[in-house]
């Protein structure tokens, strides 16, 4: 298991609240190899949780920032001062940077609370960076994004592997179908090769699932709905 993934799961192993290995890292989780570079590795907790994993990051030593979206951009990242800053009442993914980091911060020109980031290395290969995304629940629910009308029940939203819980790939991957991640600079490659690597690994369950949440979220058609059909639904 890689190395990265391993840390993390002893830095959040008694957290004491739900926590999950998302994005790429959770693919590689499902097919048992690695699949690609990552530069970054997620990890999600739900939005009640958030103060509590700001906490738990600040006391082993993490630099802890708000990620700031921003149209037409990358954004930005602002400092969280501890579990109590307001700025944690509005959020949508929590960035963690220890010293040594392949992600630098780097003040904005003219602003006092903004930074700006570069990514020094395509390949994060030490324990210094987490991205935090903060999902939804509802009752025994997994609520994928934004869209409330796509939902997947926890025991199988959230899998196993070795111990380590991690999002299940249909999950994942449904993630990845808003436009951001398959027309961006940064995304538009991987996406795609995430997409090509895992479908032929899905069961029929989650191979159905996952076609049904695409046509819930986008009743005029989606690119990925031929191929998902033609391999067997």
């Amino acid at each position: 298991m890689n190395k990265l993934i391993l840390e993390a799961y002893d830095l959040f192993k008694n957290c004491g609240f739900p926590y999950y290995v998302c994005g790429g890292f959770a693919l590689e989780l499902f097919a048992g190899k690695t699949l690609r570079a990552h530069s970054d590795l997620d990890v999600s907790v739900f939005h009640e949780n958030k103060r509590d994993v700001v906490t738990l990051l600040q006391k082993d030593g993490w630099s802890v920032y708000k990620r700031v979206f921003e149209p037409g951009g990358m954004g930005g990242i602002t400092p969280i001062a501890d579990e109590n800053d307001s700025k944690l009442d509005e959020i949508w993914a929590i960035w963690a940077v220890k010293p040594g980091s392949h992600l630098m911060p780097k003040p904005r020109d003219g602003e006092t609370d903004i930074y700006d980031f570069q990514i020094l290395e395509e390949k994060q290969t030490d324990f210094s960076f987490i991205e935090i995304v903060l999902d939804h629940r509802d009752d025994n629910h997994f609520v994928c994004g934004k869209d409330k009308d796509v939902v997947r029940t926890l025991d199988k939203a959230i899998l196993y592997s070795g111990g380590v819980p991690y999002m299940a790939p249909e999950v994942v991957l449904f993630l990845k179908s808003p436009q951001v991640y398959t027309t961006h600079e940064i995304h538009k490659e991987k996406t795609p090769a995430d997409f090509k690597a895992i479908t032929p690994l899905l069961s029929d369950e989650s191979r159905q699932w996952l076609v049904d949440a695409i046509k819930t979220a986008y009743p005029d058609g989606y690119g990925w709905l031929d191929e998902l059909l033609i391999g067997g639904i």
